[in-house]
This record gives structure tokens, C-alpha cells and sequence, in this order.
């Protein structure tokens, strides 16, 4: 049967879109671009055609199509589109053998970016609904990276697939007159009335209205006279799957069943995955296969053979009975596991195939779990779980393979699943064992459900016969959690427990969390020499966890007592080995100590640029962990410029946090929402809770950044809303502090401030401002000069209206727009007006330091990841720089940016 080629009829509006963002692409603009539709409605015939514009264009092209065989191989679609080349952009031998998902993509990523700098990429995936897991998470990370470069990605799936972009090209059924011009092409003769309403049937679809004209064509079922088609008979027409088993019964048998059996193997197939399926050799399928060739069920696919389209194939094994259908899989998979094909590959037909206490089906999807564990944890703990699933309650390998799932689990960041898994598979495990998952999930699941964590690490400790070293552990959890919810005789308790069981402590996560509780409990030397002590043992070990990370909780130990620098200083060092270990867990953690810093010194596009990093790292490793704390940072940011869409954000996160069962985050939530309330200029009645007063409740509060300095604030908003009385009780809890910390300036000049705010004493006020004119924290420095100026101004005009002007300066200085206005205001109350300094916003002139070497060596042809290794930044960070930079210098492409450098 020969058939026509189509031409797009019906689709120029989705043409155009598509061949215009082609031609965005010959401008240096990349970007996304997603085509949705029902089987049969032209996806893969328009993607066809873009990718045909694109060689013509020069563009190094990547094809790929996915198909239901492929859905549990990890990132089969995506390592399929980077062969098709003969010169791929990335080494594919190193690229199969990286485990880490982070490093796989970061390698992908890095690949690109470089083919990028020598012709515009464009990436095109078809039936992207058979996407495994691990593929849709390295595209949604992947667009997002190279949203800057001339990489265009074209993405196809049916409704229901995978949702990456936010919006797309929908196929939508044919219009009536393109479905008569179509017919009109086929049949010679545009359809009359009973005809159209007969098309009709194939509700728009271009694939199968094709089938049905030809159908009708074939069977000489239409006549044609002056120009217009009409039916010989009522019949209807055949419906696709019933064409195309007509089509297949009237191949020779040994066609017939060729094509049979190749249904069963998925969309494409090698000559010799039949030959065992068929129990011949290849050369015996020359003449079948040659016959199938003709009727273009089958066409050639490189070295493989492929359906001409999934629909064929789906119609096909429909067609088979269902006993006959289930057997014949089982062959398949031995077919495919004789040709050497790894386990993963055919895990989803076991999957399909598989009944319960099954051996052989249990034992392949446990080694397609382990094969691809690393690389893909959420497609492991889906074929590990159905492993399970199967076994019987006195397998032997129950336990053990439990075990390998709540690992997958809790590495795919569905710790709760891991952790409910455990609870209904009854007791299959010996107690250490158990112990030790339920520390692997309460680890995992901190710090987003701290009391969970500790719930789970207290049920593991009823169990006395546990060895000292593991009872550390989960002690040590306990106390991290205790810290987190904000119960800090409880965290001290368990970290003595832990230190306890150690007897002197030889294990550095133990270490870690007695220093927090050292310092939590107002210890701030003893907290410093147990974080010493963790670094030392840390680097006399190898393998620490990134969870226990000293010398990151050493660096927030600093910053919460001052010495900005020399927390600076470890956050430099360790940026610099996070990048070249490739640690992203620790990199994370770098981008928060260093984030509050920049923010706490008055660098807001630093300080922003770093948390958005940190966003961007937790979806990628699928963890909430620090979410909180880059929101927080984030809202800070849009609370000093005025930023309204920021802001709109920081109230989602506000109400988040307040529903979190920490009670410490339940008040920054109640915190933030009160900022945001001030910051908009609500009634003063607005009630803040009393879960706030536990954002400062005593000492600091490491874990969630909080420090003395923050009771002023705290003051603020509660005398604001009328409870002087609570106010009142948080000044006298840091008066304790102050006491105790006497020799630390930074808490004698937070009650100082405190107090005079609270009791409007210009004298208090005037000393704080005193205290904190050398002060590393900028943004700190100018709140405490404005408060000085106007309670002072009352008395002493003079000095007032100085330290008036000295605020605005500072605040001006950086770029707090909302709280210069502030000032400003307070300036005219006393007669004084001050304009508003003319700074550039856009241009070159509006970028900061850093967004200015970033965008330099972009325009140089340097990629985020070079960049990244000469500024020690993580390439999300420096993404988030320029993506800052587009917008204010009006650019959308490296291509353009480099433009408007050379232009000047």
C-alpha cells in the first residue's frame, strides 16, 4: 500500500508558531516548546517537519521518539536524542557510566552549553508520555538551564503527559474544511454531506481520517462525480484498529506473525529480538519482514525496525488474545535477557507480566532496581516496591529487599512512603536492621517534619540491644530535631545521650549536633570547640554525610555572633571544594550561609541570586530541605525594595510556614506575615500570634538563623500591634542573654536596641547606634540608625535629623528603596525633603559587581560552568545572575548579550 504524504493541512497557525520559534533560533534565542495532542493528531508528522527547518538551517538537531518499552529506563529518551549525531555533544561512554542524577544532567547541561557556543541546538522529543521519571526531571531542569542559550527545546506528548512548559501548542481535531480538503487529496472529490458526517467519526484526527480515506478508497467504497466524493453504500468505515488488523490478516502467515510478534517487543525492535522470539535466525525473516516492509506497518529505524506509528503497534497486540498476550511477553523478556539486554530495559514488560511469589520476575526486578538505583531512585523504588509486592510473608529475601526499597525511596525523596512501607510490611527484618531504616528516614525527612523524624528515632531506641554507635545516631537526630521545632533543653538532652553512648564521641555527626547544642544552650565557645572537633574527625575520616556537615554549622555559628568574615571565609572554602567534589548537598548548604550573609550585608541581588540557587538545588535533588530559610532570604530582599510580585510570593511561603508543625517555623511564618503586613501599611491591629515570640524565645536559634538582633524587630511589630506586655517579656529574655554574654558586643547592642525601642529611650537608641557604627551587617547597621534618629529627633533635633540623614544614606547606598521612602517620609514630617537619587535601574550601569562579571564572560563565550569555576559559584547561582542581567540590560540570548557588548 502506498500512501501519500501529507501535508500538514489544517495546521498552518501550529506551523507557524513552531517555524517562528525556529527562527528565534537563528536569532541566538532558545527556549521551550511543547505540541500536545491525541494519537493520530500530527504530533510527530509537524515535529518532522521542524526538525527538517532546522537541518536546513544548520542546527545541530537531536531526534528522539518515546516509546512504552522505554518507560522504566532511565533517561532512555534523552541519551536516544544525544546519539542522534555522529558527533554527540557529550562523551555518551561517561555519560552511561554517571550514577548521580545531579552529575548526569550537570554533564548534559555542560555538553549543550558548549555545542551552543558553535550553532544553535534544538533537542525534539516525541511521545514524550513514555517518558520515564529520571528523563521529565532532567528536562524540567535542563529547559531551565539553558533558558539563556540558542538551545530550543521541542517537546511532544499526548494530553495527560508530562507538563514542563507552562503552556503549549495544542492539536486540537482538524477543522471540518480541512478535513474535506484533505479528502478532496485522497478520494479526488471534495466529501458530500452523508460522507463529511461518516469523516466525522474520526473526530479531526489526521492519522486516523488518513486510514479511513484510504480505507474507503481501497475498497472502492466512494464514487466521485463533477468534483464531489460520495459513498456507494451505508457501511461505515473500518475504525483504525480493525483497518489495521484487516491489513495484517491479509499478510502470508509467516508476515503475519512476524508482525505479531513484534508487538509484543514495542515500538522498535532488532532483527534479532524477533529471530529469538520467533525461534529463527535472522536471515529466515528476509522475506516476512520484507513483505510487512511493503504495507508500511513496519519501516526501517536505523539499525532497528520501528511501527510506523505506536497506534499500529497498539492495534496490533490489541488483536491478540489475552492468554496468548501474557505468554508471549514472557518470551520477549527472555528474547530480550538472551540478547544481553539489561535488566532494566525489559522491566517494564515484567512489570506488565509479573504474578505473585514469582521468582524469576522478583529476582530481574530487584537487579533492574539495583542497576538503575543510582541514576533513577524514583523508577527503583517503583520496580523495588513491586518486587515486594510479590513476595511471599516467609521469602527469605523479604527483608533484604525491603531494605534495598526504603533506600530507593528515601533517595527519591518519598521518605513518608519509606517510612509507611515499613510500618504495613509487618516484622520481616532483624531490630538492627530496623534501626537502621528508621534512622535513614528520619535523617532524610529532616528538617521539613522534625517531630516525624524524632518520633521514629525514639521507637528505634525502646530497643536497648542496639550497638552504642548506631543509639549515637539516633540520639543525634533527635537532638537536630529538637533544635529545628524549637525545644532546646530536649536537643541538649539527646546530644548528651549521644555523646553518652560514644563515650568521648568518635563520630562526627555526634560532634555535630553536641556543638549545636553547646551553642543553642548559650555555649557559644563550647559550641565553636565542638565544631572544631567534628572538622578535625571529619577529615581524618572519608564518607562523612553531607548531613552532618561541620565546618557549614561552624560558618553558621559565626554569622549568628557577628564574625561575618571569617564566616565568609569558610563559606569561600567550602564553595570551592562543594564544586570541584561535585558535593551539590554541600554546595547547598555553602549558598545558604553564604546568602544570609550577602543579605545581612546589604548585598541584595548577591543575596537573592544565592537563594534562588538554593531553590533551584533542592527541586533537583527533590528535597524541601532549606526551602524555608531561601524563602525567607527572598522575602527580606522583596520586603526592602517594594517589590510587589515578591512579596505576593513571601505571603504564600508566610501561610506554608504557619502551617508546618515546628512551632519555630510556625513563627517565622507568623513573623513574615507581620513584616508583610508593616511593610504594606495594614491597620496596626493586626494580631501577630503568639507563636512568634518563639522566633526568639532565648539563645540563638542556629538552625533557623535567628539571632539577638531580631528581638528589636520583634519589639517592633508587637508594639505596633498593641502587646507592649509581650514585647516587654522578649526584652527581659534578652536582658538574660545580655548578662550572660557580656563580653559580646553584639548582644549588649541588640538589648540596647531592644530597650529603647521599647520604652522610646533616645539615649539607649543613641549608644546602640554607637555600638554598631563599625558593625559587618549593613542592613542591621541603617534599622538601628533610623530607630536612633527618630526617637532622638524628639529631644535633640539636631543629632536626630543626622542620624535621620545618615540612614537614608545607608539605605539608599543599598538599594533598599522601600525603606529609603521610609526615611524620606520621616525627613519631610521634620521639614527636611530629600529627593531620590536618579540610579540606573537597566543597562550596564544598573548591573551589580557580580552580574557584571558573570554577564562579561557570557559575552566572551563562556559557559556557566567555566564561570562558575573562576567565580567558586555554583552554576545555579550563576544562572540566577543571568537571568537578572537579561532583564535589566533587555536582552533574551547569550547571543544578543554578546551583540550588545560589541556594540557598545
Amino acid at each position: 500500500m502506498t500512501r501519500t504524504a501529507w501535508p500538514l493541512r489544517g495546521r498552518d497557525s501550529e506551523r507557524e508558531a513552531l517555524r517562528d520559534r525556529v527562527h528565534q533560533l537563528s536569532a541566538g534565542t532558545g527556549g521551550l516548546v511543547a505540541v500536545e495532542g491525541a494519537a493520530g493528531s500530527g504530533k510527530s508528522r509537524l515535529l518532522a517537519e521542524a526538525v527538517a527547518f532546522g537541518r536546513e538551517r544548520n542546527f545541530l538537531v537531536l531526534y528522539a521518539a518515546g516509546q512504552a518499552a522505554s518507560a522504566g529506563v532511565p533517561l532512555w529518551l534523552l541519551l536516544e536524542a544525544l546519539t542522534d549525531t555522529a558527533r554527540p555533544p557529550v562523551d555518551l561512554a561517561a555519560l552511561r557510566e554517571a550514577t548521580e542524577p545531579f552529575w548526569l544532567i550537570q554533564t548534559v547541561h555542560e555538553g549543550l552549553e558548549r555545542a551552543a557556543l558553535e550553532a544553535p541546538v534544538m533537542i525534539v522529543l516525541d511521545d514524550l508520555h513514555w517518558a520515564d521519571p529520571a528523563t521529565v526531571n532532567a528536562l524540567r531542569s535542563l529547559t531551565r538551564r539553558l533558558a539563556a542559550d540558542p538551545v530550543l527545546w521541542v517537546l511532544a506528548s499526548r494530553p495527560g503527559g508530562p507538563q514542563i512548559a507552562d503552556e503549549a501548542i495544542s492539536l486540537r481535531g482538524l477543522e471540518s474544511d480541512a478535513v474535506a480538503e484533505i479528502a478532496e487529496d485522497v478520494l479526488g472529490g471534495r466529501p458530500d454531506e452523508r460522507l463529511a458526517a461518516m469523516l466525522a467519526g474520526a473526530q479531526g484526527r489526521p492519522l486516523l481520517l488518513l486510514d479511513f480515506l484510504h480505507g474507503l478508497r481501497d475498497e472502492r467504497a466512494v464514487r466521485v462525480t463533477s468534483g464531489v466524493a460520495s459513498l456507494r453504500s451505508d457501511r461505515p468505515p473500518l475504525r483504525f484498529a480493525e483497518s489495521i488488523r484487516r491489513h495484517v490478516r491479509q499478510l502470508s502467515p509467516d508476515a503475519r506473525l512476524a508482525v505479531e510478534m513484534a508487538s509484543v517487543l514495542g515500538r522498535t525492535f532488532t532483527a534479532e529480538q524477533l529471530a529469538r522470539m520467533l525461534d529463527r535466525t535472522p536471515a529466515a525473516l528476509l522475506v516476512p519482514l520484507r513483505e510487512v516492509l511493503e504495507t508500511e506497518l513496519i519501516v526501517e529505524d536505523g539499525d532497528r525496525f520501528a511501527f510506523r506509528h505506536d497506534l499500529v503497534r497498539e492495534a496490533v497486540d490489541s488483536g491478540l488474545p489475552a492468554p496468548l498476550r501474557q505468554a508471549l511477553r514472557r518470551q520477549a523478556i527472555d528474547a530480550a535477557l538472551a540478547e544481553g539486554a539489561p535488566a532494566a530495559e525489559v522491566a517494564a514488560l515484567v512489570m506488565e507480566t509479573a504474578t505473585f511469589d514469582d521468582r524469576d520476575a522478583i529476582a530481574l526486578l530487584r537487579r533492574a532496581a539495583t542497576e538503575i538505583g543510582r541514576r533513577d531512585p524514583a523508577t527503583a523504588a517503583r520496580l523495588g516496591t513491586r518486587a515486594f509486592e510479590l513476595t511471599r510473608p516467609d521469602d527469605p529475601d523479604r527483608g533484604p529487599l525491603l531494605t534495598e526499597t526504603v533506600i530507593h525511596l528515601v533517595l527519591a525523596g518519598r521518605a513518608p512512603e519509606a517510612a509507611e512501607l515499613v510500618e504495613r510490611s509487618g516484622p520481616v527484618l532483624d531490630r538492627v536492621a530496623t534501626a537502621r531504616i528508621q534512622l535513614l528516614i528520619a535523617e532524610a525527612i529532616l528538617p521539613a517534619t522534625a517531630g516525624q523524624a524524632a518520633e521514629i528515632c525514639r521507637e528505634a531506641l525502646t530497643d536497648e540491644g542496639l550497638p552504642a554507635e548506631l543509639r549515637a545516631r539516633l540520639h543525634a537526630v533527635i537532638s537536630g530535631a529538637m533544635g529545628i521545632v524549637g525545644r532546646p533543653d530536649e536537643a541538649r538532652r539527646a546530644a548528651d545521650a549521644a555523646m553518652a553512648e560514644i563515650g568521648g564521641g568518635r563520630d562526627s555527626a555526634v560532634l555535630v549536633a553536641k556543638a549545636v547544642a553547646d551553642f543553642q544552650s548559650c555555649d557559644w565557645a563550647g559550641g565553636l570547640r565542638a565544631a572544631d572537633d567534628a572538622i578535625r574527625l571529619r577529615n581524618e575520616t572519608a564518607g562523612v554525610r553531607s548531613l552532618s556537615l561541620p565546618d557549614g554549622w561552624k560558618a553558621m555559628m559565626l554569622d549568628a555572633t557577628g564574625r561575618m568574615t571569617d564566616a565568609w571565609r569558610l563559606a569561600e572554602d567550602g564553595a570551592r571544594l562543594a564544586q570541584t567534589d561535585g558535593q551539590l548537598a554541600n554546595a547547598r548548604v555553602w549558598a545558604m550561609v553564604r546568602a544570609r550573609i550577602h543579605l545581612r550585608g546589604g548585598r541584595f541581588d548577591e543575596a537573592r541570586a544565592e537563594a534562588e540557587a538554593i531553590q533551584a538545588m533542592s527541586h533537583e535533588l527533590g528535597t524541601v530541605s532549606y526551602l524555608y530559610t531561601a524563602a525567607m532570604i527572598l522575602a527580606a530582599v522583596a520586603i526592602h525594595r517594594g517589590d510587589q510580585a515578591g512579596m505576593k510570593a513571601a505571603d504564600a511561603m508566610a501561610a506554608h510556614m504557619r502551617a508546618s508543625d515546628a512551632p519555630t517555623w510556625q513563627g517565622r511564618g507568623q513573623w513574615l506575615q507581620a513584616l508583610l503586613a508593616e511593610a504594606r501599611g495594614a491597620p496596626a491591629d493586626v494580631d501577630p500570634a503568639p507563636q512568634m515570640d518563639a522566633v526568639f524565645a532565648g539563645c540563638v536559634r542556629v538552625i533557623t538563623l535567628t539571632e539577638h538582633a531580631e528581638v528589636a524587630t520583634l519589639v517592633r511589630l508587637l508594639l505596633r500591634a498593641g502587646k507592649r506586655e509581650r514585647a516587654a517579656a522578649a526584652v527581659d529574655r534578652l536582658a538574660q542573654e545580655a548578662d550572660r554574654h557580656r563580653g559580646e558586643p553584639v548582644v549588649v547592642a541588640a538589648f540596647m536596641h531592644a530597650r529603647g525601642l521599647l520604652n522610646a529611650d533616645p539615649e539607649l537608641l543613641r549608644q546602640a547606634a554607637e555600638l554598631h557604627e563599625d558593625d559587618e551587617r549593613l542592613l542591621l547597621r541603617a534599622r538601628v540608625t533610623e530607630d536612633a534618629g527618630s526617637v532622638v529627633v524628639l529631644s535633640d533635633r539636631t543629632r536626630g535629623l543626622s542620624l535621620l540623614g545618615s540612614a537614608l544614606d545607608q539605605w539608599e547606598a543599598m538599594g533598599a528603596d522601600r525603606d529609603a521612602a521610609r526615611v524620606r517620609g520621616v525627613l519631610r514630617g521634620h521639614g527636611v525633603r530629600r529627593r531620590a537619587p536618579n540610579r540606573p535601574q537597566a543597562g550596564w550601569a544598573g548591573l551589580t559587581e557580580s552580574e557584571t562579571k558573570v554577564a562579561r564572560l557570557v559575552a566572551q563565550g563562556w559557559t556557566n560552568r567555566a564561570i562558575a569555576d573562576e567565580l567558586y559559584l555554583s552554576p545555579h547561582t550563576v544562572s540566577s545572575h543571568l537571568r537578572h542581567a537579561f532583564v535589566k540590560l533587555g536582552v533574551r540570548s547569550r547571543f544578543e548579550l554578546a551583540h550588545r557588548m560589541t556594540a557598545g
